[in-house]
């Protein structure tokens, strides 16, 4: 089809170069009746000379063109080329040959439909009203100037892990074959075709960093785990839907419609300070794994480890290395923000470090970890408690846990920024813990697309 119209363009331009322009009466008029041989031998006479092409007009005022047929006789169908300037802005399906059944309403037709909102349609739906209560998002990726104390939020008090108590947290996920278990014992396993890609993308990490992924199989062989390709088969892991995997590394927004709905949030660890250092005879380091989930999607974060730290001071984070929930943008926890900490105090740098970054990357990989079926917030959650678990079991490290929510209606305030208090707790009850403790200071900020 499309080579035939190049072929019309082409003719119709050379009829209208030979006819010398748009004036010319041979450019209006191809009738080119004749009498001689019609009338001598009855037939019917040529209405136009074959295969020379005439401008016709289209339905809703387009240019097209229409060619003699071969017998002289008529002239074909008007081949339609496009849509004058005169034609209605927002076309039709005469003049734009576009379906008109199993598409999405089109902006402007004067119905707000499912899939349109004040943002994106506002022909439609009408203006947004504006959030006056939360900032523009224009710009908000960098954090304000914070100086407001979120106190309410400072009953957080991370405690220490007993190897009894780390051992127990596995052994319970292996029995119980929690579904983030069954991720992670896939990713042990060979592949298998149609295997989430999630879990793919572990298995990269766990091939990448073979001494902790050896520490972790011993682990979980202890907690009663065995071939791992047995599990899998007795407890297959499940599997995101098709859906969420075509959406896989949409940022999330949240819904606009309303004002102040939704608004977006990021959370960061902005600085660790050390407050308690007694008689160790070394400064240590921390580093700490944390897990942020909302109601659609979950975020893993694995901050840098500190330098040494002796009693009184501090250590900032850049904004990249410390953002635990927006990593990709702001994002709707559309629901309450739920946070899991996971802290290790450390004389050396351990062998986990990159793995645990790996699964990071892997799940942002596999699209910021988000999908309709839930599971892969298991998936996260198991990493982020069952990796600092094996290393507190396999090593020395001191391990130290907490879990936070954030309620839903505190997010829009959160907005304007504030921070608040994570603290090593124990340290000054708890003789056979390390006497070293720290605070972590966690600061929030957020915005609205409808914000001013």
């Amino acid at each position: 089809m499309h080579s035939h119209r190049l072929s019309l363009l082409v003719g119709f331009a050379f009829v209208t170069a030979c006819a010398g322009g748009e004036d010319d009466p041979a450019m209006t008029s191809f009738d080119i009746t004749t009498t001689g041989p019609a009338e001598e031998t009855g037939e019917p006479p040529m209405m136009c000379l074959p295969g020379v092409q005439s401008p016709c007009e289209c339905p809703g005022g387009g240019d097209g063109l229409q060619v003699c047929e071969p017998d002289g006789l008529a002239l074909s169908e008007c081949e339609c080329i496009g849509v004058s300037d005169s034609a209605d802005s927002t076309g039709s399906a005469e003049t734009t040959g576009e379906p008109t059944t199993g598409e999405p309403d089109p902006c402007g037709d004067l119905t707000c439909a499912d899939d349109e909102t004040c943002n994106t349609c506002p022909e439609d739906c009408g203006e947004c009203v504006p959030c006056t209560s939360a900032p523009s998002c224009e710009g908000a990726q960098i954090p304000p100037v914070i100086d407001t104390h979120a106190d309410a939020l400072d009953d957080i008090v991370m405690m220490n892990v007993s190897p009894e108590e780390a051992f127990a947290t596995i052994v319970a996920q292996v029995q119980e074959a929690r579904p983030g278990m069954r991720v992670l014992v896939a990713a042990l396993a060979e592949p298998v075709e149609g295997e989430d890609p999630f879990v793919a993308q572990v298995r990269a990490a766990f091939a990448a960093n073979p001494a902790p992924t050896a520490a972790l199989r011993r682990q979980l062989a202890q907690a009663g785990l065995g071939d791992a390709r047995t599990y899998r088969q007795a407890f297959p892991e499940p599997r995101r839907s098709p859906a969420a995997l075509a959406d896989q590394g949409a940022v999330q927004h949240g819904g606009l419609e309303q004002p102040c709905e939704n608004p977006r949030l990021r959370v960061r660890v902005a600085q660790v300070t050390v407050v308690e250092d007694y008689d160790d005879t070394t400064d240590d380091a921390i580093y700490c794994l944390i897990t942020s989930e909302g109601t659609e999607t979950s975020e893993l974060r694995l901050t840098p480890v500190t330098p040494a730290l002796d009693q009184g001071a501090n250590h900032e984070f850049a904004l990249g290395e410390g953002i635990v929930w927006g990593q990709m943008d702001l994002a709707a926890p559309k629901g309450n923000l739920a946070l899991t900490y996971n802290c290790i105090e450390s004389d050396d740098l351990t062998i986990y470090n990159g793995l645990i970054e790996a699964i990071g990357d892997a799940a942002e990989m596999a699209g910021g970890v988000a999908g309709d079926s839930g599971w892969v917030f298991d998936a996260v959650g198991v990493i982020s408690n069952l990796l600092p678990s094996v290393l507190a079991l396999d090593g020395d490290d001191q391990l130290f846990n907490a879990q936070q929510i954030i309620p839903e209606d505190q997010h829009l305030a959160l907005t304007q920024g504030a921070y608040w208090i994570v603290e090593r707790g124990e340290y000054d009850t708890c003789l056979v813990c390390s006497d070293w403790g720290w605070q972590l200071r966690m600061e929030i900020w957020g915005c609205h697309d409808n914000g001013q």
